[in-house]
């Protein structure tokens, strides 16, 4: 092959790759759509502290992607039915609060097995990475089951934290990033 011929096939692919590229200021156009979640946040309490021992969360919509939960503190501000985790995924974390709504609980006595379910309403409050200025509302639920440590006295503890719980968590609105 010569070397016009040669020249020209590089110019013509380096063309084409700018032209299957796009403009650049497409990248950072905002993305908003439906977005679902699912996962699950295991944790005991045996120690006298929260410890989070499994978290998982898989987002589905405007964002997919496979990520975990980690559970954030509280502002000073937030009221006592506010709840903060971040959902950390690979491509960056998105900062979520949790307001809820309405709690049912139910404890066996004998066995201090207890199931909990929240509703909740969630907002999407920034975050790092390619949610650096996600934006969104949506709906919530969380389903626990867990163990309750005993009292002295042997009946089924409200005061301490679990020994064990797993809470199964699930949403769904619209997400902007």
């Amino acid at each position: 092959m010569g070397r016009h011929v040669r020249t020209s096939l590089v110019a013509l692919l380096a063309a084409a790759g700018i032209a299957l590229a796009g403009p650049t200021s497409a990248a950072s156009a905002q993305t908003s759509g439906a977005e679902r979640f699912e996962g699950f946040l295991i944790a005991t309490g045996l120690s006298g502290e929260r410890v989070v021992l499994a978290t998982s969360i898989r987002a589905r919509g405007v964002f997919d992607g496979v990520g975990k939960i980690v559970e954030v503190p509280n502002l000073p501000t937030d009221p006592d039915n506010v709840s903060r985790d971040d959902l950390v995924f690979p491509e960056g974390t998105l900062h979520l609060v949790s307001t809820n709504l309405g709690f049912q609980a139910s404890i066996d006595p004998r066995s201090c097995l207890a199931r909990f379910t929240i509703t909740q309403a969630a907002s999407f409050e920034g975050g790092t990475g390619m949610f650096s200025g996600a934006t969104g509302m949506g709906t919530g639920s969380v389903k626990a089951r867990g163990i309750l440590q005993r009292a002295p006295d042997g009946s089924c503890s409200q005061d301490l934290l679990p020994a064990i719980e797993k809470d199964n968590v699930s949403g769904s609105g619209i997400l902007t990033f």
